[in-house]
């Protein structure tokens, strides 16, 4: 099987790669002319599928891409083609969902309170104190980190929610939530919670998906966490919420716009915490990124389904 790898990976990830078969003659393109050159015997491939590859692609069965989100990687062309496309999807799940649950402890503890008087140097008691126990957390999509989320708040004695818009098709299916709805029912999910996570990917429908419509209709001692794609949250109808009371706090780790512009009035609000898209920053993903292609690569060899196949037209 002719295989390209594009860019290039390094030695040591290379060695995984050839080590699964003999059958691979494997081409790892250290530029795009010597990618262009092995492009038209290739049936398989791993990387950046540009236009230009995508033109002379023609034995292209199949494309694993390195990376989870495709609103950037997708073009129509290669939407409208026959070439199977899977992705990075479940490599992130955990690490993710952490940081979005270290968001929720915080604010249920008071942290980004105290952490401010800390840089102070004020010593004073008392911030608003929430027991998980007694919090609804509402997902909002219910994939490999919504799952992982929501095994968390499982795990911490919460009453879990989820909206999604795969019908009985989620990786958080099999878990014992206290409701799982259609998508559609999001303003009824942001009207029960009290922790709402947005973990969904960026596609045409989720552009914009939380705005004033969406939360007037939170609880105003509620929360708004976003660690999925900065696309997602209105930052304007955001700040006009949090200086009504609309909402208690948000915590985001996307933006808009990044980097998030210094004037902007979320850095200076004592109920908001931000990290700079550093969510899924973990010491495993490399490594995790070379398994999973080693894994799909195994499976076609052997004719057996793909793991992590998207849907072109809805980019996950």
């Amino acid at each position: 099987m002719n295989f390209l790898i594009y860019p290039a990976l390094r030695s040591s990830e290379l060695a995984q790669v050839q080590a699964l078969s003999s059958e691979l003659e494997i081409v790892n393109a250290l530029t795009e002319e010597d990618a262009l050159a092995a492009i038209p015997q290739a049936v398989g491939m791993y990387g950046d599928l540009t236009p230009a590859l995508l033109e002379r692609a023609d034995n292209l069965r199949w494309l694993q891409t390195p990376v989870a989100g495709l609103e950037h990687y997708m073009f129509p062309a290669l939407a409208e083609s026959g070439i199977v496309v899977s992705n990075m999807a479940k490599i992130y799940g955990d690490m993710i969902a952490d940081h979005a649950f270290c968001f929720i402890l915080m604010f249920a503890r008071g942290i980004h309170l105290y952490m401010r008087r800390q840089i102070k140097g004020v010593w004073q008691k008392g911030t608003p104190v929430h027991h998980l126990g007694d919090c609804t957390l509402g997902v909002i999509g219910l994939g490999g980190i919504g799952a992982e989320l929501a095994r968390r708040g499982k795990a911490h004695d919460m009453r879990v929610i989820a909206v999604d818009a795969r019908a009985g098709d989620t990786p958080g299916r099999d878990l014992e939530l206290d409701a799982l709805w259609p998508q559609e029912r999001l303003h009824d999910l942001l009207a029960e919670s009290d922790f709402v996570v947005s973990c969904v990917p960026q596609t045409p429908e989720t552009v914009g998906l939380i705005g004033a419509e969406e939360l007037a209709r939170m609880k105003p001692t509620a929360y708004l966490i976003n660690i999925s794609r900065g696309v997602v949250v209105k930052l304007d109808a955001l700040v006009d919420a949090l200086e009504a009371g609309g909402v208690a706090g948000a915590a985001l780790d996307v933006y808009e716009q990044e980097p998030l512009p210094a004037e902007h009035p979320l850095w200076q609000m004592e109920n908001v915490i931000l990290t700079p898209h550093v969510a899924a920053d973990n010491p495993h993903v490399p490594q995790r990124r070379i398994d999973t292609l080693c894994g799909n690569l195994r499976r076609y060899l052997n004719g057996e389904p793909l793991r992590n196949v998207v849907d072109k037209a809805r980019l996950f």
